[in-house]
């Protein structure tokens, strides 16, 4: 009887395996062909290109605001599982107005900043409560070498979706001609193929979505008892992530967010504007990062499983210090590509090690809460990063050299940022989580074990 209960939770959790699989392939397919080429509609409907930076960063801003409803509506609905399936649900939609704008050839402002932030609340929202959800689901012994691999498939279900976006607005720019900006604002008076493509791929965006809806169908809810959700006060709701014993990891990845946002935000109109990179160049390099980065990432899983995710963290943390630096040196298109190449490397392994770490040092119980605060804080931090980059970079003389000087000066932040790696520690999993889903005896599964991870997924997330 006992090896029957045993052999029935072992499908459901390779079933549960699979699905999540599944919903995370077709999740970032609609990344790469919807939320990838945001900013470049913004700029085909005739916006400045300073100005077209807002409607990225404030935005963001107003979703990470709007998923502070995520602890309430987990709450209400007694289900991280109904949740994470309301904000898809929300995602789909916020794709409508941008269809419905690029057909017409035009759209407000406000209804483009409202879209964006319903589709950055719904995708910052649903976080903190899929990862409690999987938390529940999915045994701590296991985690490292399975969201590695699923990261890869997610990596390149990205890259595809990058690609197929890429070769539809190809072909409509093609067919429009040649056209600046200042051309570009008379879309609404005349008929634009590449605004048909945009809407084209944003109703690929919204039916990949629609797709990962079946998905989070299909997988579990949490077991009885391996999931509790505890509301954290609305009054520390934003300071508790840094009165835990989460704090010395929340408080580095939070530096270290307003340090990389000092220049990241700027690598795009470096190569573009200064380098000279053409948009096919520009999309090369790219692709080159989410290349590297879904290769990379299965292999930091196997790593963090061995050596534990904060050897991770550090080891991908100081290369991301180091290449800012190497961004610094003279440019070559051949030097550009490699330091795309490792910057795919280096993400790989920092946001796997983050996320490993984030789901053994969070609280069961209060981890939706804290995640969801965390959202906000990184927001803050990364419009901080921002400013303070934009602000560097138009004192310094928006040249070849003040780019340089930029990147140095976001290295050293880097750099001063990691000494707060000393205090975070490697708990490898409480028993609390290993335990909560499934027996002791599920953890001799194995990724190899199960035939539907060595295949290409079924369907898209």
């Amino acid at each position: 009887m006992y090896t029957l209960v045993v052999n029935t939770r072992s499908r459901k959790l390779r079933h549960d395996l699979a699905a999540s699989t599944g919903d995370g392939a077709t999740y970032s397919f609609m990344v790469g062909v919807g939320e990838m080429y945001f900013i470049p509609f913004v700029l085909a409907l005739g916006v400045g290109e300073v100005s077209a930076g807002l409607f990225f960063t404030i935005p963001y801003l107003c979703g990470s605001i709007l998923q502070l409803l995520a602890p309430w509506g987990v709450s209400i609905l007694k289900s991280p599982r109904k949740w994470v399936l309301c904000c898809a649900v929300v995602q789909c939609l916020s794709f409508i107005p941008l269809i419905d704008g690029a057909i017409r050839g035009s759209l407000p402002a406000w209804v483009i900043f409202a879209s964006f932030a319903l589709y950055w609340g719904a995708a910052i929202g649903a976080g903190p409560a899929w990862a409690a959800w999987v938390a529940a689901l999915i045994p701590s012994n296991i985690r490292p070498k399975y969201f590695g691999r699923r990261s890869r498939i997610c990596q390149l279900m990205t890259l595809s979706g990058l690609s197929v976006a890429g070769a539809i607005l190809f072909f409509g720019e093609y067919f429009d001609g040649p056209k600046n900006i200042d051309q570009a604002q008379s879309v609404a008076r005349e008929f634009s193929w590449q605004l048909a493509a945009f809407a084209s791929i944003f109703l690929l965006g919204l039916l990949s979505r629609g797709t990962s809806i079946p998905y989070l169908v299909r997988q579990s809810e949490p077991p009885p008892g391996a999931w509790k959700h505890s509301p954290v006060p609305l009054r520390t709701l934003l300071i508790r992530p840094l009165m835990g014993q989460e704090r010395p990891l929340l408080l580095f990845m939070l530096i270290f967010q307003l340090a990389l946002q000092i220049s990241s935000p700027f690598v795009a109109s470096y190569l573009i504007g200064e380098i000279g990179f053409s948009n096919a160049t520009y999309f090369a390099a790219a692709a080159t990062l989410f290349a590297t980065k879904s290769v990379a990432v299965s292999i930091f899983g196997s790593i963090a499983s061995r050596r534990g995710p904060r050897f991770v963290l550090v080891l991908s943390a100081g290369f991301l210090t180091a290449h800012a630096a190497l961004f610094a040196l003279p440019p070559e298109t051949f030097t550009i590509f490699i330091l795309m190449a490792l910057s795919g490397i280096c993400w790989a392994g920092y946001e796997i090690a983050t996320f490993l770490l984030l789901l053994d040092v969070s609280k069961p119980e209060e981890r939706t809460s804290i995640l969801t605060s965390f959202n906000l804080l990184n927001a803050l931090a990364l419009v901080a990063g921002s400013l303070v980059g934009g602000s560097l970079l138009h004192w310094l003389g928006d040249d070849r050299k003040a780019y340089a000087l930029l990147f140095l000066i976001s290295a050293g932040a880097r750099l001063a940022a990691l000494s707060l790696l000393r205090f975070v520690r490697d708990t490898r999993g409480s028993k609390s989580d290993q335990n909560q889903a499934h027996p002791s005896n599920l953890r001799e599964i194995s990724m190899e074990e199960d035939g539907s991870f060595n295949r290409p997924p079924e369907s898209i997330l």
